[in-house]
């Protein structure tokens, strides 16, 4: 047995593993030869789940703080008999609903000229607030204190802006409206709402009529003049491989393969004597 391995597009990773079955089939009845459809593809699942656990154990290498969303991120898929190819994979992109799933795992492990967009920055553009080919990061304020564990802004935040600035993707039928509280808060403030967007460019909107960032602020204090920023405004950047794929699944499938073939061959040596 052999297992090589090619890259067949960017996004793809093609395995090749071949199986001289010749002396196994020769031991085998005739019934139980009949299952090598069902030993190699019981094989070659359990190989996809290898290179699964081998990607997951190493992200906390690679990355800072892997979120466990981002290191259950890497799918399998089995093989079937009919079908003899298993699959270690990430979803694709949903840009166009504002849903760029898992977007931030694949600049890492292949590395890229730029990342697609989040859910956010995507909304954030349709209403015309960021420029196309910019994406965010936290702002000043969130960087302060309130970055999770992992060093993300939290979820909660990304709702809070979606909601305040009144952005929404293009599913959400049933969109709530400003909060309660954040409406109160701007009347007292004397303003439109809480938050705003600043685009890029020239501009008179900091202190004392100074150049305030591009970015979402949140106004607070007497009279809304302290801004909180919440989101700051940068071009895309480009991404280094931190991850190697390649390298990382070629060895576990180097590593397993016998095994994990002797395994499915004891299943159908179990159920069907040997001659």
């Amino acid at each position: 047995m052999r297992a090589s391995t090619n890259t067949v597009r960017q996004k793809a990773l093609k395995l090749e593993i071949h199986i001289d079955t010749k002396r196994i089939s020769a031991a085998l009845t005739d019934e139980a030869r009949k299952q090598m459809p069902f030993v190699t593809a019981n094989m070659l699942s359990k190989l996809a789940i290898d290179a699964q656990a081998a990607l997951q154990k190493e992200m906390p290498v690679a990355f800072d703080r892997p979120t466990p969303f981002t290191v259950n991120g890497i799918f399998t898929k089995r093989a079937e008999k009919t079908n003899l190819v298993a699959e270690v994979f990430v979803p694709n992109s949903q840009d166009e609903r504002g849903k760029a799933q898992r977007e931030y795992l694949r600049p890492g492990v292949q590395g890229a000229s730029a990342r697609n967009q989040k859910k956010t920055e995507f909304l954030l553009t349709r209403a015309g607030v960021l420029p196309a080919g910019w994406v965010t990061v936290p702002g000043k304020w969130i960087k302060a204190g309130k970055l999770d564990a992992y060093g993300n802004m939290p979820g909660s935040y990304y709702k809070q802006i979606i909601r305040e600035l009144q952005i929404r993707a293009p599913e959400d039928r049933y969109f709530k409206p400003r909060s309660a509280k954040g409406q109160q808060s701007a009347k007292k403030m004397g303003v439109e709402g809480i938050f705003f967007a600043v685009k890029p460019g020239a501009n008179t909107l900091g202190k004392n009529g100074g150049y305030l960032p591009s970015g979402v602020y949140k106004r607070s204090g007497a009279g809304g003049r302290k801004l909180l920023q919440y989101l700051k405004f940068i071009r895309r950047a480009a991404y280094r491989p931190r991850l190697d794929v390649l390298d990382v699944v070629s060895k576990a499938v180097q590593d397993n393969a016998q095994a994990r073939f002797n395994e499915a061959v004891a299943l159908v040596t179990n159920q069907f004597k040997a001659r």
